[in-house]
């Protein structure tokens, strides 16, 4: 009698994950993003803009010269220079993880040729730089980069323009 109460137990679990399943309230749902607003700034927020760009491109400038920031973009990388400069390629060469912003122009197709022919998109979607998958900086080392702008956000509060 135990075994007949199990099988139809079995049954009637069955019978109803078919059912949901077939009845297409279980189905899975295509997530899109949503699309980009075409907001144009307004005139002051792009002079802003502007002179924001023109003195990260500095600093950039400035922290290269110091062997202290390094891209694998086109693009200035506000992100490593806003933390005080990171060696993306030594990052992407060795394998360590890179910081998001590297990640973000990887996966957009925005990196140097040199780098560029050396990434590509898997079969399984994942990122790779010459056949090994690319991925972002650990938990632990965002913090670390994270804890030093802070340090250099406190140390530039102290000095005096």
């Amino acid at each position: 009698m135990h075994k007949l109460s199990l099988i139809t137990f079995a049954a009637v679990i069955f019978t109803a994950g078919y059912l949901v399943g077939s009845s297409g309230s279980a189905r899975h749902k295509t997530v899109t993003a949503a699309p980009l607003q075409d907001e144009r700034l307004s005139d002051q927020a792009l002079v802003t803009y502007k002179a924001a760009q023109l003195r990260f491109n500095e600093l950039g400038d400035l922290l290269e010269a110091e062997n202290r920031y390094r891209s694998v973009s086109n693009d200035q990388n506000y992100f490593a220079v806003s933390v005080g400069g990171i060696d993306a390629l030594r990052d992407l060469e060795e394998g360590r993880g890179v910081d998001p912003e590297t990640f973000a122009a990887l996966y957009a197709e925005r990196s140097t040729p040199e780098i560029a022919e050396h990434v590509e998109i898997g079969k399984d979607g994942r990122l790779r730089y010459k056949g090994n998958i690319v991925r972002m900086y650990s938990r632990e080392r965002l913090k670390s980069v994270f804890r030093k702008r802070d340090e250099i956000n406190n140390r530039a509060d102290g000095q005096s323009f």
